[in-house]
């Protein structure tokens, strides 16, 4: 009994720490994506499914009905998971996609929905919007609360090796209140590119300004070391996170593994 009470408030404490700490709230800018969490989360200018949730314009970009799943243990505790999940698909005149994502743990959970569409304007130009329903479920009233609201970014193209990426997340300053809680959403922009100095090599870095947080710098580089297989690193901060990681992808499928060292929290993978 005493060991099991041990185990329980570890846990409690550690939850504690990791929601509600400015690291770690409801909307921040958790890295989705096992790509992504590698290169230190510099993925504003990247594309990929998974730009659902860092830069929508770049959704434009994709050719093919893709489907991408994320899945995390947040610095090994235990009972504490996060999942995503994203949807594309492509249409003559616009691309769409549907994305979920849910963190937590027995009794709490927050729950993002998003419906984005993205199209070219152009040969280099693209843009994409996202509306957004976020959802935390309060255990102590056994209830949910929500509230909507929107991100949207832009994709440059300026040649085949360089590419610009911009996303602003929340600028209508949405919350979510309960009785005894709020809950305010980040208001944040980021600024990034992706460069690619040769057909096997791309180096990505990031700022990243959220109110009432410090300027936030990311970079990282993928190396492509054979026809399917990729090595990865990154570093991001503050707080101070360093990241490596594997990939796999062939024509139609791919796999991308990843572990990220938060400086006070310690590993994710």
């Amino acid at each position: 009994m005493k060991v099991a009470f041990v185990k329980y408030g570890t846990l409690t404490l550690a939850l504690f720490f990791v929601f509600f700490s400015k690291g770690f709230s409801i909307g921040d800018d958790t890295p989705i994506g096992a790509r992504e969490v590698s290169l230190g989360n510099a993925s504003v200018a990247l594309i990929s499914p998974f730009s659902a949730f860092h830069n929508q314009a770049a959704l434009a970009r994709i050719k093919s009905i893709t489907v991408a799943v994320d899945y995390r243990q947040p610095y090994l505790i235990e009972g504490f998971a996060s999942a995503a999940l994203t949807f594309v698909i492509p249409t003559p005149v616009s691309n769409f996609a549907i994305s979920l994502q849910q963190k937590g743990f027995p009794g709490y959970h927050e729950s993002r929905f998003g419906c984005s569409m993205a199209r070219t304007m152009g040969k280099r130009v693209s843009a994409g919007i996202q509306f957004n329903y976020f959802m935390i479920d309060f255990p102590e009233q056994g209830s949910s609360r929500g509230t909507f609201l929107i991100e949207f970014g832009l994709l440059f193209q300026t040649t085949n090796q360089l590419t610009i990426g911009l996303h602003i997340f929340n600028p209508s300053r949405a919350s979510i209140e309960s009785l005894n809680l709020k809950s305010n959403l980040p208001v944040r922009g980021t600024a990034g590119i992706a460069l690619k100095p040769s057909a096997n090599l791309v180096f990505v870095s990031a700022l990243a300004y959220c109110v009432d947080c410090p300027l936030n710098v990311r970079m990282g580089i993928e190396y492509q070391f054979s026809d399917c297989f990729f090595l990865r690193g990154g570093l991001s901060g503050k707080p101070i996170r360093h990241s490596a990681g594997l990939g796999y992808k062939n024509r139609n499928f791919g796999i991308d593994f990843a572990i990220v060292h938060h400086e006070t929290l310690g590993y994710t993978p």
